[in-house]
This record gives structure tokens, C-alpha cells and sequence, in this order.
């Protein structure tokens, strides 16, 4: 019996590791489309990927007046942090979005780049489709620690105002 006692923290870990590890392989960036979305090598062809979680300003909208000067930054970051690199894709609920793309949360050296974006301000904590079953108290953090800093969208009282009233429609008015 104590050895079945023993065993129980080992087996909990590995089935709550095992689905991760399932998904996970390094997928080469091929290019960064703009701040959320990029393009990896995935099972031997190129696959946009969605990042979960994330919404930065647009860069690259066909309607130009969507693009915004801070989508740049945060299309640049993404560019500097992740072209040519090699990810892993962690996925979380639908395989694919309304417009064919993966959704994952993206790795880069063993860190959540999802995480990175909300954390520089890039990007509010996405939650339009639901809240991060994995990381929601993660993302609630760092959205605060940005906020509080004043990064970039949150240092931008328009922005600010607009990503306020979107969580509001969302359903999360507060971090």
C-alpha cells in the first residue's frame, strides 16, 4: 500500500505531462506574419499558428486604417524574438481557428512567448474565446505587472481605454 502511496505523485505528473509532450517538437520559424501570428515548418509543410491568449495591435490589416504604429513594435519584437528560431507548439483546446490557423502557445528557449507579449505590454490577456486553461493566473500576473509599468499599450491612454473596453465585452474588465 505505501508503495502504491509512493507512486501516486509520479503517475499524476506524468499524465498531466504526457499530453504536453504529445504536441511538443521544434518547428522552425519560418517568418513572423505580424505581433500574434507566425508561420512554422509543422509536420513537413508551412502552417500559420495562431498565439492563444494574445491580440497585439495590427500591423498588417488589408484595411490600412487598422494598422496602428504599436502593431509595428509589437510585429518587430515578435520578428527579433522568433524569426528563424526554432518553437515548440504547446495547443490548448480547438486544433485550428475560423481562419485555418494552428492555436498554440509558442516556446522559445523553454519560455512562453504568449507570456512575453502580455508581459511587455505588446498584447492584453486574450480572452474573447475563453481564459487560458493552462496559464490564466500566469497571464492575469503579468497583464498586471505591464499595466502597473505603464508597457507600451497601457502606456498609451488611448490604447488603454480601447483594450479596457474590449475586456469589458470579453468579460474580464479587471487583471
Amino acid at each position: 500500500m505505501k508503495r502504491f502511496l509512493k507512486t501516486i505523485p509520479f503517475l499524476l505528473t506524468f499524465l498531466l505531462i504526457v499530453p504536453v509532450l504529445l504536441f511538443a517538437g521544434q518547428h522552425r520559424v519560418i517568418r513572423v506574419v505580424d505581433g500574434d501570428t507566425i508561420v512554422v515548418n509543422y509536420k513537413g509543410k508551412s502552417e500559420k499558428v495562431r498565439l492563444l491568449c494574445v491580440n497585439t495591435p495590427e500591423s498588417v490589416h488589408r484595411d490600412k486604417k487598422q494598422n496602428i504604429p504599436m502593431g509595428k513594435v509589437a510585429s518587430d519584437y515578435t520578428k527579433k524574438k522568433l524569426n528563424g528560431k526554432y518553437v515548440d507548439l504547446e495547443l490548448e483546446g480547438k486544433l485550428r481557428g475560423k481562419y485555418g490557423r494552428l492555436l498554440a502557445y509558442v516556446f522559445v528557449d523553454g519560455r512562453n512567448f504568449n507570456l512575453e507579449l502580455v508581459r511587455q505590454g505588446l498584447s492584453p490577456y486574450y480572452t474573447k474565446y475563453g481564459l487560458s486553461k493552462r496559464y490564466d493566473k500566469k497571464f492575469r500576473e503579468v497583464e498586471r505587472y505591464a499595466r502597473e509599468h505603464r508597457l507600451n499599450i497601457w502606456g498609451d491612454p488611448e490604447l488603454t481605454k480601447k483594450y479596457l473596453r474590449l475586456k469589458s465585452k470579453w468579460g474580464q474588465q479587471r487583471s
